[in-house]
């Protein structure tokens, strides 16, 4: 689930702006998104829903070059993970 929609492009590659869950939590959490981040909060702290807040306030302008880059970048992330289940994926953002 994306905290901030996939609409703000600054966000929406970054994995500090993902949330694992069900498709029924996905669902009521859609609806009622003030919960959504009252949760959040709870879970992963004041500090992580700062940042997030401050990353939305930025502006990226993508091209299918940056979309390519972005995607090689999370492919070898995919595969790290893959090799070792201790590793701990890096966001490109």
């Amino acid at each position: 689930m994306h905290v901030v929609g996939r609409k703000s492009k600054i966000l929406r590659y970054s994995l500090d702006n993902l949330a694992s869950g069900c498709h029924r939590c996905h669902r009521y959490f859609t609806e009622n998104p003030l919960q959504f981040i009252d949760h959040l909060t709870m879970v992963w702290g004041v500090g992580h829903m700062e940042l997030l807040r401050e990353k939305a306030r930025g502006t990226l302008k993508t091209t299918k070059a940056l979309r390519a880059e972005i995607s090689k970048h999370y492919r070898h992330e995919f595969r790290a993970m893959e090799a070792d289940p201790d590793y701990v994926p890096v966001s490109w953002n």
